[in-house]
């Protein structure tokens, strides 16, 4: 806010002689000022021009009976008040201040040196109570717009939460003798996490965990794009040569030459598959995704290890392909990092460790597997976390 320059002072007192005095000391400091010789007359020529400064013996009662000072301090909430009085007791001048002048000074005391240093000082403390005032609505005003942009942001994240979650599978979803659940907490509204599974034909299911970099709508923006692109990759398979020929490795390949040309400036690490229950059969590739999957049958629990570049990020990535047997009874179990962020602390190993004795503990449960994670209980999470669990029980 600007200096806004004072406008009129105006002088109250009975005494002629003082009132013109204090006038012209006033006028030499270049003020413009004006006379009143009562009480009444003071406030009402006050109430009309809204003075900067209100000086004089304020001490006086008004007609109504009603304190001078107190009612100018009322009624003219912006105006400084000096009291220029001939004799008061402590006690008033205490009083007066209290009530909100910013000077108490005594007539016989007065000079001109006395009256300049009180008035600039009472026009200052007015300016910075203009200016503070000011800043208040200001902000206030801030608040409340800032207010309303953060109910409409919850509003429209809450809605881009609802259409994220139409893009995802069914959870539990069975198909091809499978059995599929998916869990996703976002940190956020909005999660980059996302889990996607699709028939490739008779006893091929494909399905992927998807971590994009990052969270919240930026993050969530790219898993949209990423079902998108899968719905076009296996129509384009359908269309061009079989569905079934379809494999991870295709898959991923396509995805990160798709992200690259999207220039989003996001990556993202995943761990996809395709099962075929024909040849009884695990082929995946890994994209930079940690931590392990995991494949648990025949009572054994076993990391699905494996390398490969994040997707979005280098030309012609290529991914390597694992075949894995599996047994009539198996579960698949992948999880995206911000799992890692609300265990227990220790190193990466050790946090590896503990996922897989969950992972076995669980038995195939995918409810038993959540809740040995704590996920239906975890609250403020510094990461998405994306769950998915993949079961045959034969």
């Amino acid at each position: 806010m600007k200096f806004v320059p004072p406008g009129p002072i105006l002088v109250i007192d009975a005494d002629d002689f003082l009132a013109h005095r204090l006038k012209d000391w006033l006028v030499h400091d270049g003020y413009s000022v004006q006379i009143a010789g009562d009480a009444d007359e003071g406030f009402a020529l006050a109430r009309e021009l809204k003075p900067s400064l209100i000086l004089g013996e304020l001490t006086l009662n008004l007609s109504n009976g009603s304190q001078l000072l107190r009612a100018l301090l009322h009624e003219l909430p912006e105006t400084a008040v000096i009291v220029v009085t001939e004799t008061a007791s402590l006690d008033q001048a205490i009083s007066s201040l209290q009530e909100g002048a910013s000077d108490f000074l005594m007539k016989y005391m007065l000079n001109q040196d006395i009256m300049h240093l009180s008035v600039q000082r009472a026009l200052e403390r007015r300016q910075l109570r203009l200016e503070n005032q000011h800043y208040r609505a200001a902000l206030e005003d801030s608040n409340e717009r800032l207010k309303k942009s953060l109910q409409l942001l919850e509003y429209d994240q809450r809605a881009g939460r609802q259409v994220q979650s139409k893009l995802l599978p069914p959870t539990p979803h069975e198909t091809n003798g499978l059995t599929l659940n998916h869990v996703i907490l976002p940190s956020l509204f909005l999660s980059g996490d996302f889990v996607d599974y699709f028939s490739l034909g008779p006893g091929r299911t494909a399905f992927y965990l998807a971590d994009v970099s990052g969270h919240g709508a930026s993050s969530a923006f790219v898993t949209v794009f990423l079902k998108t692109l899968t719905n076009r990759i296996r129509r384009h398979f359908e269309k061009r040569t079989k569905v079934s020929l379809l494999s991870p490795a295709k898959l991923m390949h396509a995805m990160n030459e798709e992200l690259r040309a999207l220039e989003t400036g996001k990556h993202l690490t995943v761990f996809c598959g395709v099962i075929d229950t024909n040849k009884q059969t695990l082929t995946y590739a890994l994209g930079a995704h940690y931590p392990p999957a995991f494949l648990c049958q025949r009572g054994e629990v076993t990391a699905l290890l494996g390398n490969g570049l994040p997707l979005g990020l280098f030309a012609d990535a290529q991914f390597e392909e694992h075949i894995v047997e599996l047994a009539p009874q198996f579960s698949i179990v992948a999880l995206s990092d911000g799992i890692l962020e609300i265990m227990p602390t220790g190193d990466l190993p050790s946090k590896e460790a503990l996922l897989k004795a969950h992972v076995a503990a669980a038995t195939n449960d995918f409810e038993a597997l959540n809740m040995r994670l704590g996920l239906p209980s975890a609250k403020d999470l510094p990461d998405d976390i994306a769950l998915l669990m993949i079961t045959r029980d034969e």
